[in-house]
């Protein structure tokens, strides 16, 4: 925080010294207290992305180069045309530095928030996911809490509203002990029309502006600059900046905004969430290249005695901005009666350029339309971590311990265990779209109700590997959520990301994040996966201790599948088939679930991408579909393929003989071959009468395809062909993997 002296009078800002002098220049006058707390929010680095912005200019032309973008980077939500008349859009935010501070109410408003956003395109919003952060769980009460009541708030949130959460992740690391990262993502359906008549950014003078939904009180202000703090700053006084959700009022306002768009009398549309009126009414004229007037006493307020600051600047929830046609304004209100939402004409358009807010006779903003918004930026410097050499130098330490004791540890430890804990509290099949249940595919899959058509979708990204290349890493988490798409019959569309990195005036941190950035946008290029939008968190950095959170560039991809008889699940099915795998195995532990469970080592060289081989497996699998060659999919993650094939024989317990000899082309140590997780492989369940074709195939695509075992009635899983020859008991095993999270969750 800066102190500013504004008319003889020290204030608490977030913006530099430079930044305020900036202020009064463009102003050229001293700015009122009211137009401070703007700027300082719109020119915070949670809603300016100051120091990002530069940098995520790599993403900005999927409009131009991909036909089917209809929305891309800098809309509330990117949009898709996924045919057949229909639209589809989505979009993934944080909610970090709230959720570390109160659990629930961040968690939950950050749904709020992202539900707005794909409403703001004019489609319906169908589902959520939810990837997490936090630290490790044994032994640790705060992480256990934080992890507790972020999780219940995105439960009861969601389930609230009737939106099912239909997927995510959970990584758990001492990084995010104190930094908790809170991601979450919507999708949102409608028909290319509906797109159509969502509102443009193209207002006339005398269009209405609307505030529709929740009333406005104290909860929130200030949430966007805490979040452009390291926690460390942060006390006490910060708690009554996490704003306070309402789901019940979420759905009308759903239902009231979809009918209000309809009408065609919605010229603009924006969400009240960071930085609340300032953001929405800034953002509104200063796109639409107009001006307005507010009258602030006509904004309905919950709470007595309110200034002029606090109403512009509260956060609080379940708001809805409007610009209206003049015809339109009886019709619209009538919409908003009708579901009983509160509601009031608070101003309208004019051609001045000027964004003016009166309250009462007094005038306490008058600015350019496009000042709060088009905020200066910084080129922040940027330097590779020194420590980064020592940790990509460390070995792998021979194992002490069978490899039939590692397996029972790896599959019990808290990063690969089952999450189950977790979605049974979501309500992750209400309604009626929801195809794959969770555990039972690598992605959410959801049927386009109507047609023969399903969306597949999935989110995600291994910190550890972008704590030990960012580059990499990043693209390694692409073709692990392409992958997961992919395995259950999908072809991956497009993607947005949400950035959660540490302190950008910190080089070695603004590093990480420009690393991943490039990695992301060069593999996205190479295999041609627009990107359609995303999300910076920074300052998620303890200054005590001087550590960041391991990089977390959270990936979403969004894929098609076309026909039900396409859709592809994870667990083995019958007895007798085959077990296939597709890839090479490398010598790539570095990051590795083995490493850190079994070693407490968090080095090693992590897995490298080989975007040719990746785009050759995924064409190989494209036709191994289309030509009805595959019963199960699953693709090779946390703790190797040991890991991967112990988790597709839990559902139906059925067991496996595996056959590693002739496998290990790479002469890797068995521990190696087992735990190693390189990323781009899959392995799949066959008839036996397919395996040759399947090879006739694999060799026209290139690509390394293998038979290693055979599905068994017994729930066994006998090894052979390694230095240890074992066998694991599936229903042991099943019952390790189980237990972890509800015993560490008996709090």
């Amino acid at each position: 925080m800066t102190k500013v002296n504004l008319n003889g009078e020290d204030i608490s800002v977030e913006m530099t010294k430079e930044e305020f002098e900036k202020v009064k220049g463009l102003l050229d006058r001293d700015p009122t207290i009211t137009e401070l707390g703007g700027f300082d929010v719109m020119w915070s680095e949670h809603c300016s992305y100051k120091s990002s912005r530069p940098k995520l200019k790599l993403f900005e032309d999927a409009e131009a180069n991909y036909d089917y973008v209809l929305a891309g980077p800098g809309e509330d939500a990117g949009v898709i045309d996924i045919g057949d008349g229909y639209a589809l859009a989505f979009r993934i935010e944080s909610h970090n530095h709230p959720s570390a501070i109160e659990p629930y109410h961040g968690a939950a408003t950050g749904i709020g928030g992202i539900i707005r956003d794909v409403l703001c395109m004019g489609v319906r919003p169908i589902a959520l996911l939810d990837p997490l952060r936090f630290g490790r769980l044994a032994g640790n009460s705060h992480s256990q809490w934080l992890f507790k009541y972020v999780v219940k708030g995105i439960a009861d949130y969601g389930n609230c509203t009737g939106i099912p959460t239909i997927g995510g992740e959970v990584e758990f690391d001492d990084s995010f002990e104190n930094n908790c990262i809170v991601n979450v993502a919507c999708i949102g359906l409608g028909t290319i029309e509906d797109f159509k008549h969502a509102p443009s950014r193209a207002y006339n003078p005398g269009d209405y502006i609307i505030l529709m939904g929740g009333s406005t009180g104290r909860d929130g202000i200030h949430g966007v600059t805490f979040a452009s703090r390291t926690l460390t700053e942060m006390s006490e006084a910060d708690r009554p900046a996490v704003q306070i959700g309402d789901p019940f009022t979420k759905k009308m306002i759903i239902e009231a905004t979809l009918e209000a768009v309809k009408t065609g009398f919605v010229r603009g549309l924006k969400d009240l969430g960071g930085g609340g009126l300032t953001c929405a009414t800034s953002e509104l004229t200063g796109d639409g290249n107009t001006g307005a007037n507010i009258a602030l006493r006509k904004v309905f307020t919950g709470e007595p005695g309110m200034t002029s600051y606090e109403i512009m600047l509260s956060e609080s929830q379940e708001r809805m901005a409007f610009i209206v046609k003049p015809e339109g304004l009886e019709t619209v209100l009538d919409v908003f009666k009708k579901y009983e939402v509160a509601h009031a004409v608070i101003g309208k358009t004019d051609d001045s350029k000027v964004l003016k807010v009166f309250d009462g006779e007094e005038l306490v903003v008058s600015l350019p339309a496009k000042a709060l918004s088009e905020s200066p930026t910084f080129k922040r410097a940027e330097k590779r971590p020194e420590y980064l050499d020592t940790l990509l130098a460390q070995k792998t330490p021979k194992p002490t311990t069978s490899l039939k004791e590692i397996i029972d540890k790896l599959i019990a430890s808290e990063n690969i265990c089952s999450k189950e804990w977790v979605y049974r509290q979501y309500d992750h099949e209400v309604g009626v779209r929801s195809v794959v249940k969770c555990g039972e595919g690598d992605s959410g899959v959801l049927r386009i109700i109507g047609t023969n058509k399903f969306i597949a979708a999935s989110v995600g990204v291994n910190s550890k590997h972008c704590y030990l290349d960012p580059y990499e890493g990043a693209k390694g988490g692409l073709v692990e959520i392409c992958g997961n798409v992919i395995a259950n019959g999908g072809k991956p569309m497009a993607m947005v990301n949400c950035c959660n990195f540490g302190n950008p005036e910190i080089p070695e941190s603004f590093w990480y994040f420009s690393k991943a950035v490039e990695g992301m946008n060069d593999f996205c290029r190479t295999l041609r996966i627009p990107i359609v939008g995303g999300n910076v968190s920074f300052y998620n950095e303890d200054e005590v201790s001087k550590t960041a959170i391991k990089a977390t560039p959270q990936i979403m991809i969004v894929g098609i599948i076309n026909g039900v008889e396409n859709i592809i699940t994870l667990p083995f099915k019958e007895s007798g088939n085959d077990v296939l795998i597709l890839g090479e195995t490398e010598a790539e532990l570095g990051g590795s679930e083995y490493h850190s469970v079994i070693h407490g080592l968090e080095g090693g060289i992590p897995p490298k991408i080989d975007e040719e081989k990746i785009q050759a497996r995924w064409n190989l699998l494209f036709e191994l579909y289309r030509k009805k060659l595959v019963k199960a999919n699953h693709d090779v993650n946390k703790g190797g393929f040991i890991v991967t094939i112990a988790e597709m024989c839990f559902k139906n317990k059925i067991g496996a003989d595996i056959d590693l000899t002739g496998y290990n082309v790479n002469d890797l140590r068995d521990d190696e071959l087992l735990f190693s997780e390189t990323v781009g492989r899959f392995v799949i369940e066959t008839i036996p009468k397919n395996y040759d074709k399947i090879l006739d195939l694999a060799e026209k695509f290139n690509v390394t395809v293998k038979k290693i075992g055979v599905l068994t009635s017994k729930p066994e899983i006998n090894i052979k062909g390694l230095n240890q020859n074992f066998k694991l008991d599936v229903i042991k095993m099943k019952k390790l993997y189980d237990s972890t999270i509800p015993n560490l969750m008996e709090i």
